[in-house]
């Protein structure tokens, strides 16, 4: 079946509304030069080998057994058990490699060289609405400086500007303004994307066995959770279960979703916002290439109002628009891209 544009585009912009979760995966990063899953398993490849001169880990070696044979990176980590001695080169690995990416985007932004399609795209949905949630597996914060570059606040959950430490009630309360109305003193919402990071966040570190927020790069290694079996520190339970929990509270109050660059590779966040690759709630997906778990979204989800925009190929970089009723589109602009997306329908 086919679908007419005019109809796609007024339902895309009528999505963008009250009551809206964003879900924001790598994809989203690498449109903007942060290393996706390929770029960080040729590095770790390439890095983690000498690191296991002096503690050897044969788990390791089955990881790139996996990677050759075409499995992504978090199947291939995920069928073993690596020592905690691999976990913590892996770490330190990947957060180096995305910090250096990271920073290069920060300093374009900071110039006023670089306008991130993000930008763009919450000075719209604020319109909406003074208060949006959001949740990522991203370590990165590209949302970060793209939603304040919009003159958004962000809620960390964490209060503290150098320092900060978990504290879920002062963060929000950072983002709301006393008035008086008559004789009475409230409170207003001031403009607020909640983030929610429930692997870590390149800005987190370990200070006295607990987990703390700080802007700059003190040169430690980074608190996050590698893709696959690896764990962390007890220590650092509480700031991964409040940022996980938090945002499945959050998921299971929604009324709509919004995927962008993610590809349903999670089984954490997939338990809440589409268990067993069906959601019934009206969800629209940007992605360049749609997964395997992401059509199985599309076509377990009849029903509901679920479209996709993703490219037709890897070559023809033109629109493709499926739906979960199985109507289909094809259409000379790149509304699969966040960019592509501004342009073409806010």
């Amino acid at each position: 079946m086919s679908i007419e544009l005019s109809k796609v585009k007024k339902m895309l912009q009528d999505h963008l509304q009250e009551g809206l979760l964003l879900v924001v995966g790598t994809g989203l990063s690498m449109a903007e030069g942060i290393p996706g899953m390929r770029e960080l398993s040729d590095h770790l490849k390439a890095t983690i080998p000498p690191k296991l001169l002096l503690y050897p880990d044969s788990g390791w070696d089955d990881v790139v057994v996996a990677l050759d044979s075409g499995d992504h990176l978090e199947a291939a980590m995920g069928r073993v058990t690596l020592k905690s001695t691999t976990v913590e080169a892996i770490i330190e690995e990947t957060t180096k490699l995305v910090l250096v990416a990271e920073r290069k985007v920060f300093k374009d932004v900071l110039n006023g060289k670089r306008v991130l399609p993000f930008t763009h795209f919450a000075k719209h949905l604020f319109k909406a609405a003074n208060k949006f949630h959001l949740i990522t597996p991203n370590y990165d914060r590209l949302i970060e400086i793209a939603v304040e570059a919009a003159d958004i606040g962000v809620d960390s959950r964490f209060a503290g500007y150098l320092l900060g430490r978990t504290n879920p009630k002062q963060s929000a309360d950072a983002h709301r303004e006393s008035y008086i109305n008559g004789r009475n003193k409230s409170f207003r919402l001031l403009p607020c994307l909640c983030i929610y990071k429930p692997h870590g966040s390149l800005d987190w570190y370990e200070m006295n066995g607990k987990v703390v927020r700080c802007p700059i790069d003190i040169g430690k290694v980074p608190i996050v959770i590698t893709p696959g079996a690896s764990k962390y520190k007890e220590s650092f339970r509480w700031a991964f279960d409040d940022q996980r929990t938090s945002g499945n509270r959050i998921a299971s109050t929604v009324t709509r979703l919004m995927f962008i660059g993610y590809g349903f590779n999670d089984d954490h966040l997939e338990q809440y916002l589409c268990p067993d690759f069906k959601t019934t709630r009206p969800s629209v997906i940007l992605a360049k290439e749609l997964t395997n778990n992401a059509i199985k979204v599309i076509t377990n989800s009849k029903g509901t109002d679920v479209v996709a925009l993703c490219a037709v190929s890897k070559t023809d970089l033109r629109t493709k628009i499926v739906t979960s009723l199985g109507e289909e589109l094809i259409v000379n602009e790149q509304l699969w891209n966040l960019e592509g997306f501004n342009k073409g329908v806010l």
